[in-house]
């Protein structure tokens, strides 16, 4: 009977003890959480403001989008300006899409200039004939078509309309994909 109690209380200390040992642990646990909260919020923070700072003061980041200025001079290789009114320069890229969405647009284009004295040329920056196979891929067919970087006419996207005059100044740009009346506006340009 002696050996009952002492195992009960030897049982009831040691759970004590475990109670008390989990219960330093869990303690210990929670104060590492939030040990490592703190340090990862200070992390955070530092990183926000360090992108915050550095990209305002930055030289290495990206050029503002640019455009072709009206008045500007163009030259394109092989291309005389002065043998035509107007001349549009459609400035694509294969693999753009808003390029492929305004190939319907394009077509009117073409089918609306022809006979009017404006030149329609293509300026991709793939090689000729991979240029060619996209515009025929596209249903684009019966203009001219150059190999050219648009970054050298200053264009900073895909597609670009640009209307070039007998002079070879840029009269009107259009960028991106246009509306509507912007196409209404680009034919009316070309035949007044």
């Amino acid at each position: 009977m002696l050996l009952k109690y002492y195992f009960r209380f030897l049982t009831n200390t040691l759970k004590v003890d475990l109670l008390h040992s989990m219960s330093n642990a869990k303690q210990k646990i929670e104060v590492v959480a939030n040990i490592l909260i703190i340090v990862a919020v200070v992390v955070l923070i530092g990183v926000v403001a360090q992108k915050y700072f550095s990209s305002s003061s930055s030289s290495s980041a990206p050029p503002p989008y640019q455009s072709p200025a009206i008045g500007q001079k163009i030259s394109l290789p092989d291309v005389d300006f002065s043998k035509s009114n107007k001349n549009v320069l459609l400035m694509l890229q294969r693999g753009c899409k808003f390029c492929s969405q305004s190939a319907e647009f394009y077509k009117t284009l073409i089918q609306k200039t022809q006979g009017k004295n404006v030149k329609i040329i293509a300026v991709l920056p793939q090689k000729k004939e991979e240029a060619e196979e996209y515009l025929t891929s596209l249903g684009i067919s019966g203009i001219e078509t150059r190999q050219a970087q648009i970054e050298t006419f200053q264009v900073g996207g895909t597609p670009t309309l640009v209307i070039v005059n007998d002079k070879g100044e840029i009269s009107n740009v259009w960028v991106g994909k246009l509306q509507t009346n912007q196409e209404n506006e680009v034919i009316y340009k070309l035949l007044s």
